[in-house]
């Protein structure tokens, strides 16, 4: 039964280099376009490639020709390039598609595949396009609309979508798809499409297959193409323990060296630890008395506030009794009076009542006026708010408190007022920014602070981010940590004279990114890439490989002469940007110079005489290997005084804001006038109620009256000394809140004061318990005084130990630098987890690990290397048989072709032997390891062959010093010792048998050179053949593939029996041939041919007409 396969059977292009819109159908086996240099033959081999690769790439197309002056591109051939520089779709917005017709012998099915333009008259390169599938045959529209225009990709979308519910979708797999991406259209066109082909390997075997250029010889291209190389992956396992193996014989002779210096270490950081305790104990125990200092004065405040508030409370119990009396005497009163009021004498006091209420209406306004007056005098008597008044206005006021009052001099105050509150509301203003910046100021300090307190610079976020995220990638690149540094973190000022001068020079750089050396390149390429970080563009990293290549030198009394560092390169780098800069006293030695400081630092260079920048060698102070104890005080100091600033500001902007309830004259000017003579009016009713209180008197000289009279005195005098009392009173309860509130406020002060020094601060009760009972026995001063001079001495002790611990590392890391260890780690955790782990390492038992690592290494080797091999090229051979049987159907005149495998002639056939032992024939080990098993010397397999086996380890060995490039060239380097054709000769004979049987071998590119003659293209065509045959074999008949092949130029070189020889064996291989030919060579290869197609080109339009094989076979022989 005929195998099943998958045969491109029509091709359509619409729009397309010279082509406006073709159908071509395909037949079976052999396809032979027929024309001249420049008809279009290439064009359509380019299509074809396109849609089989999914890639507009230029770098396949045209490959025929060889000619540099002939390259295209996917955009030139959609416009429809010409040779004279013409395009056919010049100037236009069009569509174009490609697409191939497949047809699966065995299910009846038929799929399109191809790929679709859409090209604007201004596109210079291609922006819009995509691959697609389908199922079913080529539309009977053949992707036209009703005008005759090629599909848009939206109009091709709906076509996919349609073929979805198609009677034609009954293949494997969702064929019916516009692909987002190359990868998802080729997974689905070589898998589900094309039956299972790989692709890379296919792709390159077409492109090889164009003009057939084997540029290795025969045998290269069968090792690669038909001889596949084994997908086993031994590499990673032997490499491992051959890398343990080394490791662990190295290790055990130094370790105890590590040990010794790692305990060393251990010992200074655990003095150091101890003495940093004790000055922390100190420095909480300083901190516990401040915090007792504050609760003694809150307390204090406290209590008297009980005792004012205890104050106020009596006080407004004597005044609600008293106001309980009035009361009952003004109840009293009410009655006199209207006993009074129903005879004439109450007729008479009702007028008066009545004169007095006018009366009282205008002391209102005079009262109003004395109001407006005493307002105003407020401009006056607020030193603060007076500063912002004019002059002028401020003897208006006097003049107006005088007395002397017209309606020109209210409204010329009334604009002098307005003048001094805008004046004043700008200034609230500008306070209020002040604020706000000293605030944000605050809050950077107190960040800064907390820094220092854990050991930390306060370096900007940006920094430290742009340094971590550097090291992570290095560190990462590398398998192992790689430090990066902030420069003025590997360096210190030894002469503190010239520190604000060496601060203020080194500005920016002392901020700069550092690495070892060794490092650099790297760290660049990859800070590169750090562009998305926020501020990266105020991060500089130094070349330091560059700096220390340079090797600056140091003039004489420099500022150089004033730093120290412990690291070569950061030395170097020091001498870069200090070592020309001198140290100078006048400016005449400054300009003399060219390049230096003065220790207060004034600077000349480049001609220019400056100021350093004060921040640079104040606020931004960051040079030395330890943090500054002294620049932690100085951050506290100013955080407290910051703070109180804030404060006094707020204070003052209340104080301002206050002028927006002082008299402005906001009343019309005639009402103002009017309360102003209130008072001389007021002195008129006087007089008229003195003689009404005349004629009263008078009256009240009858019996009842005068006694009336007599109650309502007395009443009225009770209650004028219960209204003063009530004054009085009220008097000293407003005195009492006054002093209440400055109590509340001392309070709230020494709380806010007691709160910051207990921002991150633990309460510790034990030590809270000693710092009590030591101030019951001592005065605050002196406490404070003993533990500040312990403080002192506790800082340098530390200083002492940290320089010894920081000795103890170096001679470490000198002795040891693969840790990655830089000397001025923060925590020693590094090193004790180093030093545990060496301890763990020099157990006994590892030296028997190492003959133990030995043994896993050989029995590994041994079983996934060599047996895997072994097999391998025994498949080899088989294979090769297999190839031979084919190869053997097809005879040359008296010759046929074969493949030869034979051991290699390089280096590596040394290990031929070995790898073809018969012992590896039979397993002698098992899974579970070797305990009980043959040892070493019981092996007869590694006795004979002991010497290649160590040979063999050795080429596994991994690079002692592993970085990311010789671990790549390595692991290159071992992938070819276990490819099993490394080890072996491939190459192709002609085998030739004379009349006697006698049998010859001649080799194939030996006897005919490469790419000379027809016999040196035989061989070649018969190897790609069979190379495309085995790609396309099928193991069973469940999926079908295709058999495509493309020549282009093909059989140039080989007479008509040769030709015909390799299209019959082409027919038999059962493969689909695309083959490109010159005119000349049609008339002798059409007999062997199924399909021919004839291109012509004419005005720039490529034609391709089919031609019938028949007619032109009887037109050759002259019977037509």
């Amino acid at each position: 039964m005929k195998q099943a396969k998958k045969i491109f059977t029509r091709m359509l292009m619409n729009n397309w280099g010279g082509v406006s819109h073709k159908i071509m159908e395909f037949h079976e086996y052999v396809n032979l376009f027929s024309g001249k240099s420049g008809s279009g033959k290439s064009t359509v081999m380019d299509a074809i490639q396109v849609v089989l690769y999914g890639s507009i790439s230029a770098t396949f197309l045209n490959k025929a020709a060889d000619d540099a002056k002939n390259r295209r591109s996917v955009l030139s051939y959609l416009r429809g390039a010409q040779k004279d520089g013409s395009y056919n779709r010049d100037g236009q917005d069009f569509c174009s598609q490609i697409v191939l017709e497949i047809f699966d012998t065995g299910t009846k099915v038929s799929t399109c595949i191809g790929v679709a333009f859409e090209v604007g008259k201004n596109d210079t390169d291609i922006r819009k396009y995509t691959f697609f599938s389908h199922s079913g045959k080529i539309p009977e529209d053949e992707y036209l609309t009703e005008k005759g225009v090629p599909y848009t990709i939206a109009g091709l979308r709906k076509l996919v979508e349609k073929r979805v519910d198609s009677s034609d979708n009954r293949g494997r797999g969702d064929v019916n798809r516009l692909y987002p991406s190359k990868e998802a259209y080729l997974k689905t066109v070589y898998d589900v499409i094309f039956g299972y082909v790989e692709p890379g390997r296919m792709m390159t075997m077409e492109k090889s297959a164009i003009a057939l250029r084997m540029t290795n010889g025969t045998g290269q291209f069968i090792r690669d193409y038909m001889f596949p190389k084994s997908k086993e992956d031994t590499v990673s396992t032997i490499s491992d323990q051959l890398g343990a193996y080394r490791e662990i014989k190295e290790r055990v002779e130094d370790l105890e060296n590590r040990i010794h210096l790692l305990d060393e270490i251990s010992r200074q950081n655990l003095a150091l630890q101890t003495t940093r305790a004790d000055k922390i104990h100190v420095e909480q125990v300083l901190k516990y008395i401040d915090i007792e200092s504050f609760k003694t004065k809150i307390e204090a405040r406290s209590q008297d506030l009980m005792d004012i508030n205890e104050k106020i409370r009596a006080r407004e119990k004597q005044q609600n009794e008293n106001n309980e009396k009035k009361t009952q005497l003004t109840n009293a009163l009410v009655e006199v009076e209207a006993e009074l009021k129903s005879s004439d004498y109450g007729q008479k006091e009702k007028e008066l009542k009545s004169l007095k209420e006018t009366i009282k209406l205008l002391a209102r306004n005079s009262e109003q006026w004395r109001e407006v007056v005493k307002g105003l005098a407020r401009w006056e008597e607020d030193e603060e708010i007076s500063a912002y008044v004019s002059n002028p206005a401020l003897q208006r006021i006097d003049e107006i408190k005088s007395g002397n009052v017209s309606k020109e001099a209210i409204e010329k105050l009334k604009k002098q007022l307005s003048d001094a509150l805008e004046s004043i509301n700008e200034e609230v203003d500008e306070i209020g920014t002040r604020i706000s910046q000293n605030r944000k100021d605050l809050k950077e300090k107190k960040e800064m602070v907390e820094d220092l307190k854990n050991d930390r610079k306060p370096y900007r976020k940006e920094l430290k981010q742009a340094r971590q995220e550097l090291q992570n990638r290095l560190s990462t690149q590398y398998g192992r940590t790689i430090h990066v540094n902030i420069f003025a973190d590997l360096f210190d000022i030894t002469d503190e004279k010239w520190k604000n001068a060496i601060e203020g020079r080194m500005g920016r750089v002392k901020h700069s990114l550092v690495t070892a050396p060794e490092y650099a390149l790297d760290a660049a390429k990859v800070f590169r890439k750090l562009q998305y970080l926020g501020g990266i563009d105020e991060v500089d990293l130094l070349d330091t490989a560059a700096i220390v290549k340079s090797e600056p030198k140091v003039h004489d009394n420099s500022i150089y002469e004033a730093v120290h560092a412990e690291e070569p390169y950061v030395d170097q780098c020091l001498r870069r940007y200090l070592g020309r800069i001198a140290k100078c006293e006048t400016e005449e030695e400054l300009r003399a110079s060219g390049n230096g400081v003065t220790a207060d630092c004034y600077s000349y260079n480049n001609y220019i005489f400056r100021h350093l920048k004060k921040n640079d060698y104040e606020k931004y102070a960051c040079i030395g290997t330890k943090v500054s104890k002294a620049k932690l005080r100085e951050m506290e100091d100013e955080v407290l005084k910051l703070s109180e600033e804030v404060l006094q500001d707020q204070q003052m902007q209340q104080s301002l804001k206050a002028v927006q309830g002082f008299e402005r004259l906001n009343q019309s000017t005639d009402q103002i006038l009017h309360l102003a003579g209130a008072g001389e009016e007021l002195q008129a009713f006087y007089e008229k109620q003195d003689q009404l209180e005349k004629e009263l008197r008078e009256l009240r000289e009858g019996s009842r009256t005068a006694e009336l009279n007599q109650q309502k005195t007395e009443l009225e005098v009770k209650i004028r000394e219960n209204e003063k009392i009530s004054e009085q009173l009220q008097k000293e309860i407003l005195g009492y809140a006054k002093t209440q509130g400055q109590a509340e406020q001392d309070i709230v002060n020494f709380q806010n004061r007691m709160d910051f020094l207990m921002q991150g601060f633990v309460l510790n009760e034990e030590l809270q318990t000693e710092v009590q009972e030591a101030l019951k026995i001592q005065s605050e001063q002196t406490y404070r005084r003993k533990k500040s001079k312990e403080s002192e001495e506790l800082m340098k002790q530390e200083e002492e130990v940290r320089d010894l611990l920081t000795r103890a590392r170096n001679q470490f890391n000198q002795a040891y630098p693969s840790y990655g260890l830089t000397g001025v780690e923060h925590e020693n955790v590094s090193y004790d987890r180093i030093l545990n782990q060496c301890r763990q390492d020099f157990e006994p038992k590892y030296k028997d690990e190492f003959q133990k690592q030995y043994d896993l290494i050989y029995h590994t080797l041994r079983e996934n290397v060599i047996a895997t091999i072994h097999g391998e090229i025994k498949a080899a051979y088989r294979h090769r048989k297999e190839i031979n049987r084919m190869l053997a159907k097809i005879k040359f005149s008296d010759s046929i072709y074969q493949i030869d495998i034979l051991p290699a002639e390089n280096e590596n056939g040394q290990f031929y032997e070995m790898l073809m032992a018969p012992e590896l024939d039979s397993k002698v080990l098992d899974d579970d390891g070797f305990d009980g098993q043959i040892t070493l010397g019981e092996d007869t397999f590694y006795q004979k062959y002991e010497q290649q086996i160590l040979r063999l380890t050795e080429k596994f060995m991994p690079p002692k010093d592993e970085d990311a490039k010789s671990l790549s060239q390595h692991r290159q380097q071992m992938e070819q010792y276990v490819d099993y054709r490394n080890y072996l000769t491939f190459s192709m004979y002609e085998r030739v048998e004379d009349e006697d049987g006698n049998v010859k071998k001649n080799a194939v590119d030996d006897m005919a050179g490469r790419d000379s003659g027809g016999e040196g293209q035989n061989p070649k065509y018969v190897a790609l053949l069979a190379g495309f045959a085995m790609l396309y074999m099928q193991q069973t008949n469940r999926d079908s593939k295709i058999r495509l092949v493309l020549l282009d130029e093909a059989f140039s070189k080989m007479d008509k029996e040769r030709s015909e020889v390799c299209l019959h064996y082409a027919r038999e291989l059962e493969l689909q041939l695309i083959v490109c030919v010159p005119d000349e060579r049609l008339q002798s290869l059409i007999r062997n041919v199924d399909s021919v197609y004839g291109f012509r080109r004419y005005q720039n339009q490529v034609s391709m007409m089919h031609i019938d094989k028949g007619e032109y076979l009887d037109m050759i022989e002259g019977k037509i």
